[in-house]
């Protein structure tokens, strides 16, 4: 563990003493491809460190629908939201077969206060993130802008009134004109139909 601790930029400034102490306290875990790791909404104790593989990390919005948020590879970590003691605030799935170093959240404190590199690292890291959030709230709320700008121009440039939309319009009245007539010519003929095919059959009378 100590040597793969090592080659994770995270931990490449500090003392291999000290190094060595958390790698001593630090667990592993493998998942096959295609494996929650965690979801979101469960306890947060513990940072992941990749030492082989991918993951994505996810959540689900209101209507099931999965978003993507971030995708993480062999030498990255996440988890260091359990920081503040809530429940984890997105799922984690394998995207291969991937091995893990977990360190508590008590561990990991307490490397952070006594390595302000690394620590320094892990708050930048939260920046980005935060970042990344912020602009996908605004590129939401530019789409809602860009709606609202176009329904008012709607309403400016009184839509009805133009040519284009009065085409529009006179060939949707003819169109469904058109389908009205047709429903009702196969009703009358339908009936016709129906009638002669109830009307008793005809007498013939013997010529004389």
């Amino acid at each position: 563990m100590l040597a793969e601790l090592k080659t994770i930029s995270l931990f490449q400034a500090v003392q291999e003493n000290d190094l060595r102490s958390l790698a001593d306290r630090t667990r592993r875990r493998q998942l096959d491809q295609g494996k929650i790791l965690f979801k979101e909404g469960a306890p947060a104790d513990s940072l992941y460190v990749i030492l082989s593989g991918s993951v994505k990390i996810f959540l689900n919005d209101e209507t099931g629908k999965e978003v993507l948020l971030d995708t993480k590879k062999t030498g990255q970590y996440f988890g260091e939201m359990m920081l503040d003691y809530r429940p984890r605030s997105a799922s984690i799935l394998t995207l291969e077969r991937s091995e893990f170093a977990i360190i508590s959240r008590e561990d990991f404190k307490t490397f952070l206060r006594t390595h302000p590199d690394a620590a320094e690292q892990v708050i930048l890291n939260l920046i980005h993130v935060t970042r990344g959030m912020n602009e996908r709230t605004r590129d939401g709320a530019s789409v809602g802008v860009r709606v609202k700008q176009y329904v008012k121009w709607l309403e400016e440039v009184k839509a009805p009134d133009l040519p284009a939309v009065k085409r529009w319009l006179l060939a949707k009245r003819w169109v469904l004109g058109t389908l009205l007539l047709l429903a009702v010519a196969q009703f009358y003929f339908m009936d016709v139909y129906l009638e002669i095919m109830s009307m008793p059959s005809l007498t013939v009378f013997p010529a004389r």
